[in-house]
């Protein structure tokens, strides 16, 4: 059962406010509820959202294309789970399966326009940038592949890759299972730099001008100079963080296991609130109409406001949310473990709010 709580309650988060000024308060946003689509086996990758289509990965092996309006449109089958987030490039998608494969099918009916075998799970999301795409693996290499397939250049760590990588000014920055956060040169692959944490790095770096944020299981986040990887600050939580951290404003915001959802200063690492879920916070985070929404293992999205942590909203899945909700074009798009892929429609007119969803 689903169900939807009021824009204007209080929800199961208790925001502990640590004293320290965050970014100003925003109107509460009205969250209608529009549609839900069931896939046929889990949903544990983040949605694509395009103009007419959103697009997810299950662990039925199936790639969905869903309308706008919540019909299928169509799917395609790999040979094993996918919970990449595909890219769009131009007409067609990119993600990653299970299988090993990259795959790239078009986007108007799944057709196979090319697959590019790995050595391992490939679990990560692509990214694009200047006609290439740069995606990791389970065996260890981050890769950048042309817009067609073709091997560009690879670059070898002593661990398995799992998430995203993330681009900035020229350098390519991830994390891997070796304990390890490289930045690489995005035209040849060279290293850059690489800083060693105390445990795996299985989440997308979050990157302002001059700064990465990056967790690790090691319970630590780390904030490093995006020039040379110098170590500027670190935030211990009390468990480990598998979740993607977010900056906006002049905060950082980062899930944990323990539950909790921090907001810290960029500056220094203090923590300005924290917020409490009923399970563990895995899944990247997502901010938008002055709100920070977060899925917990407890099954349920939370809408926080982003100046105080107070939760304004909240919706309870059949399942835990492992992957973090997408937002764009003002539709927030979450996906679940009990297989159903849920729209709602975002906008800054507070002024009501449903009381219900489809049980």
């Amino acid at each position: 059962m689903r169900v939807l709580a009021p824009v204007w309650a209080i929800g199961a988060v208790a925001a502990l406010l640590m004293g320290c000024a965050g970014p100003a308060s925003a109107p509460v946003a009205r969250i209608a509820h529009e549609w839900s689509y069931r896939a046929d086996d889990y949903i544990r990758s983040r949605a694509l959202v395009a103009e007419r289509a959103v697009y997810v990965g299950a662990d039925d092996n199936h790639l969905y294309a869903v309308s706008a309006d919540g019909q299928l449109l169509w799917r395609a089958e790999t040979d094993d789970n996918i919970t990449s987030t595909p890219v769009q490039v131009g007409d067609a998608l990119v993600f990653g399966s299970w299988d090993g494969f990259v795959y790239c099918l078009a986007a108007g009916d799944g057709s196979l326009r090319w697959r590019y075998a790995t050595g391992g799970w490939v679990t990560a999301s692509p990214v694009l940038a200047d006609e290439l795409l740069f995606i990791g693996s389970y065996d260890g290499y981050l890769r950048a592949l042309s817009t067609r397939g073709d091997l560009q250049w690879q670059y070898a760590t002593n661990g398995r890759i799992e998430a995203a990588a993330a681009i900035s000014d020229g350098r390519i920055y991830f994390g891997s299972a070796d304990d390890s956060v490289y930045a690489l040169n995005r035209s040849d692959g060279s290293l850059m730099w690489r800083y060693r944490t105390g445990g795996d790095v299985i989440t997308t770096p979050a990157i302002t001008d001059d700064t990465v944020y990056v967790g690790s299981t090691d319970r630590r986040l780390y904030a490093l100079a995006a020039d040379t990887g110098v170590e500027r600050w670190t935030f211990e939580a009390a468990y480990a963080i598998e979740s993607s951290p977010v900056v906006a404003g002049g905060a950082v915001y980062v899930g944990a296991n323990d539950g909790q959802i921090y907001a810290l200063d960029t500056r220094h690492g203090r923590v300005i609130w924290r917020a409490r879920t009923g399970g563990a916070v895995r899944g990247a985070l997502a901010t938008g109409h002055g709100l920070l929404f977060a899925g917990s293992d407890d099954g349920a999205l939370y809408a926080l406001d982003l100046g105080t942590g107070q939760t304004v909203w909240s919706y309870q899945t059949g399942g835990p949310i492992v992957a973090g909700p997408s937002i764009a074009d003002d539709r927030l798009v979450l996906t679940s473990i009990d297989r159903y892929l849920t729209v709602f429609g975002l906008s800054d007119d507070p002024t009501s709010s449903e009381e219900g969803a489809p049980q």
